[in-house]
């Protein structure tokens, strides 16, 4: 099979037992269309003790590549932002890079972080110092996109318990919704503010609802 044929192929569910994946080589043959490249670089994101740390040199090339970005891209930004250590600091410049080069549908990052969070070893602590920092760095608008497709996904269903995650992703999302003076209602945070209590998950959400419903 032809090097381009496999990469226009549906990208494997695991990473190949053989070498010779060449995944430094894919932008140059497909410079147009980066999303291909993203969904095949999927199934290396956990290869090895490096964890997704080791594609971000290629993540970050992709920002400069053409076509349009989607579920791929979405999710190794989104991904990468759970990164801990010394890989942090490497991640949230990708993502200020994606955003600059316009190379981030940050909402569908949201979703696929939302995701993440809730099947995946990825922890909430180290992508909200994240996404605080390039909000500080002045992507407020597109944190707070993160956040609006982060939500929905990842707060509690009904029947699930809530936990102090839930409540620190809610007061944050409200602190860059001011930032950002964001409006409009997310379902799912309107419904844990029309709960009766006064606990910490409510209070959050009833802030949060209550400056997204502001004319």
């Amino acid at each position: 099979m032809a090097f381009v044929d496999a990469l226009f192929c549906d990208p494997p569910l695991h990473r190949p037992s053989h070498h010779g994946s060449y995944e430094s080589s894919w932008w140059l043959v497909l410079p147009s269309d980066r999303e291909v490249v993203a969904m095949h670089l999927i199934p290396h994101l956990y290869d090895g003790w490096e964890g997704p740390g080791h594609l971000r040199p290629h993540a970050t090339r992709l920002c400069h590549q053409d076509g349009p970005a989607g579920e791929g891209m979405a999710l190794l930004v989104g991904i990468m932002l759970g990164e801990r250590g010394w890989n942090a600091e490497h991640s949230r410049e990708l993502l200020l890079r994606a955003v600059a080069t316009e190379a981030l549908p940050a909402a569908e990052c949201g979703r696929q972080l939302g995701r993440c969070l809730r099947l995946l070893d990825v922890k909430l602590g180290p992508v909200l110092r994240a996404l605080d920092e390039c909000a500080r760095r002045g992507a407020h608008r597109e944190v707070w996109q993160i956040m609006s497709g982060l939500l929905p996904v990842f707060l509690p269903r009904p029947g699930e318990r809530a936990n102090a995650a839930h409540t620190r992703a809610l007061e944050f999302a409200a602190e860059v919704a001011g930032w950002a003076g964001a409006r409009g209602t997310i379902p799912e945070v309107a419904s844990i503010a029309a709960r009766d209590g006064s606990s910490g998950l409510i209070r959050a959400a009833r802030r949060l609802d209550e400056h997204l419903g502001r004319a």
